[in-house]
C-alpha cells in the first residue's frame, strides 16, 4: 500500500509565517448583535445546567443525547485567527431524561489549545489562519483544532477535524481522551470530519491530501478493516463525500491546490473554467472507478446518496457557484462584518446516470448543513433537512426546511429574524422516513441565549413541539450526532 508521507498529510499547515492579526470586536458596545455567535466561550465550557423548558413539552420516548461540535475560541489580548473554522473545538452535550434537558460543554484537550492557552496567543496555523513562524509543528495534529464534529464510536464521542486524527472524549463529562491513532503505520494521517455509517454500524471514510486520499473502512467499534491510498483526478480541496450501498463517490469541486503564500485557503485557486468531478469508488474494488463530469459549482456538505432502478447514482448537496463566502465571509464574521453582497449555496440534486451524461436539478432552496435519516444511509430515501433563508441583517440561517425530492417541495419554519439556527438533526420515532423529530439548537439574539428546539417532521409549519433555553449564548457550532 502506497503511503502518505507525513509532510503531505499536513496540508500544508506547517512551517506558515506570522501575520499582525486584530483581535476582533465581539463583546465589544458597538458590535453587532450576531456577533454572540462568534465570541470565545468560558475557558471552562458550560455546566452542568438544566435548561429552562420556555415551550411545549418533550415527546414521549425521546431519550439520548444531542452532542454537537464548533469553534469557540478565537481571541486573545494581543491576537486572534482570522477565520471562523480556525477556532477551538467546543464539545456540546443535551442530554434528554424524564422530560427534562441537561447541558454540559467542554473544550476538547488538544495540543493546539495547550500551547495557545500557555503563551496566551495564537500560535499554531489553521485553515486561513498563518501562524507563527516559530510553532512548533511535528506533525498535522500538532495543529488539530477537533472543532468541526462528532462521531459516537464504541461508547466514545470522536472529536473530529479533517487534516489529522480524531480525537477521543468521554461521552458523559466530555473529558478528553486523546488521539485515537486508527493504526500505528498510520498515525496523524488525515481523516475528514463527515465519515459515513451504513445501517450495519461499518464506518466509511476519506483523508485527503492533495492529489491523493487514503480510504478508511472501520468496524462498528472503530477498529481498522482496512485502508487504502489511491489517485485522485485533481488535488482539490474535498470537505464532504457521499456514499451509496454500493460505491463511495469523491466530489471533486475546482478549487485546487496551487502555489502561493500561507495560509491554507489562500493557496487554493478556483478554476471557474474546469467541471466538477465526481470520482465513483467500487466499494469491493477500489480499483474499478469511473469519472463523471458536471458543471462547475462549490460545495460544503452533501446530503446523502442513493442508486435508483436504472443504475442511476443521485446524491444531493448544497452548492454555490464558488467559494466567495469561504474565502471572505467567513473571515469578515470575526471582525463584526457581515458581507451582505455574498449568497450562500442552494440545494440541488445532482444525478450520475450510466452512460456518462450528469444533470443538476436545482430546488431553489438557499440554505447549508443538509441532513438525512441516518437509517437509510446510502439507500433510497426522499427527505432532506436543512437550515434555509439567510437573513439580511445577520450572517446567520433562521429557518429549518425539510425538502421532498419525490414530491418536489418542502416545508419550512422560520424562528424569525433574531434567531441563529444551527444544524437540525433528523432523529426517528417510527418507520416511515418521515416519522421523525427534527432537534437542534438556535442562537437567540433578544434573550441572548442558546436555544434547543424539537419539531415534528410530519408537523413543520406549526414551529417546535417543545423549545428549552441555556443561561447562556454559546458560539455557533457546525456539526452534531444523537446518541440513543
Amino acid at each position: 500500500m502506497t503511503k502518505l508521507s507525513r509532510r503531505e498529510a499536513l496540508f500544508g499547515l506547517a512551517g506558515l509565517g506570522a501575520a499582525a492579526l486584530a483581535p476582533g470586536i465581539a463583546g465589544a458596545q458597538s458590535a453587532p448583535a450576531w456577533t454572540l455567535g462568534y465570541a470565545n466561550a468560558p475557558a471552562g465550557g458550560y455546566g452542568p445546567e438544566r435548561l429552562r423548558l420556555i415551550h411545549g413539552a418533550a415527546p414521549r420516548g425521546l431519550a439520548g443525547a444531542l452532542y454537537r461540535n464548533g469553534p469557540a475560541w478565537f481571541r486573545y489580548p494581543d491576537s486572534a485567527v482570522t477565520h471562523w473554522f480556525d477556532g477551538d473545538g467546543l464539545i456540546r452535550r443535551f442530554a434528554f431524561e424524564d422530560g427534562a434537558v441537561r447541558h454540559t460543554a467542554r473544550f476538547v484537550d488538544t495540543n493546539k489549545r495547550k500551547v495557545e492557552q500557555a503563551a496566551n496567543g495564537v500560535v499554531m496555523a489553521g485553515f486561513g489562519t498563518p501562524g507563527r513562524a516559530d510553532a512548533v509543528v511535528a506533525h498535522a495534529d500538532s495543529t488539530n483544532a477537533a472543532n468541526t464534529a462528532v462521531l459516537p464510536v464504541n461508547g466514545q464521542i470522536w472529536a473530529l477535524w479533517e487534516a489529522g486524527s480524531p480525537i477521543a472524549v468521554d461521552a458523559t463529562s466530555l473529558e478528553t481522551a486523546g488521539l485515537k491513532t486508527l493504526r500505528a503505520d498510520l498515525a496523524h494521517m488525515p481523516f475528514l470530519a463527515h465519515p459515513k455509517v451504513e445501517p450495519s454500524g461499518r464506518i466509511w471514510n476519506l483523508g485527503v491530501a492533495g492529489s491523493r486520499a487514503i480510504v478508511w473502512r472501520l468496524s462498528a467499534e472503530g477498529a481498522v478493516e482496512h485502508a487504502q491510498v489511491i489517485d485522485l483526478p485533481r488535488a482539490d480541496y474535498v470537505h464532504d463525500w457521499a456514499m451509496t450501498e454500493r460505491h463511495l463517490l469523491v466530489l471533486l469541486q475546482p478549487w485546487t491546490m496551487g502555489e502561493g503564500r500561507p495560509p491554507f485557503v489562500d493557496k487554493l485557486k478556483w478554476r471557474g473554467d474546469a467541471p466538477f468531478l465526481v470520482l465513483v469508488l467500487d466499494k469491493d474494488d477500489l480499483s474499478r472507478r469511473r469519472v463523471f463530469e458536471a458543471p462547475a459549482m462549490s460545495f460544503f456538505h452533501t446530503g446523502d446518496a442513493w442508486e435508483d432502478g436504472s443504475g442511476a447514482i443521485r446524491v444531493d448537496l448544497c452548492a454555490s457557484p464558488d467559494p466567495s463566502w469561504t474565502m471572505t465571509s467567513a473571515r469578515d464574521v470575526l471582525r463584526g462584518v457581515h458581507r451582505r453582497d455574498v449568497h450562500g449555496p442552494e440545494l440541488v440534486g445532482l444525478t450520475l446516470y450510466p452512460d456518462g451524461r450528469t444533470e443538476v436539478q436545482r430546488t431553489g432552496v438557499r440554505g447549508e448543513f443538509p441532513q438525512t435519516d441516518r437509517r437509510r444511509q446510502g439507500k433510497r430515501r426522499a427527505l432532506t433537512a436543512l437550515l434555509a433563508q439567510p437573513a439580511a441583517d445577520h450572517p446567520g440561517e433562521t429557518a429549518v426546511t425539510l425538502w421532498d425530492w419525490e414530491r418536489g417541495r418542502g416545508e419550512s419554519y422560520d424562528f424569525g429574524t433574531h434567531h441563529m439556527v444551527e444544524e437540525m438533526l433528523m432523529v426517528p420515532y417510527g418507520p416511515e422516513e418521515r416519522d421523525c423529530w427534527l432537534v437542534g439548537t438556535s442562537l437567540n439574539l433578544k434573550a441572548r441565549a442558546t436555544e434547543l428546539h424539537v419539531l415534528d417532521a410530519r408537523r413543520l409549519s406549526r414551529g417546535p413541539v417543545a423549545s428549552w433555553r441555556s443561561a447562556h449564548a454559546a458560539p455557533l457550532g457546525f456539526h452534531g450526532a444523537f446518541v440513543r
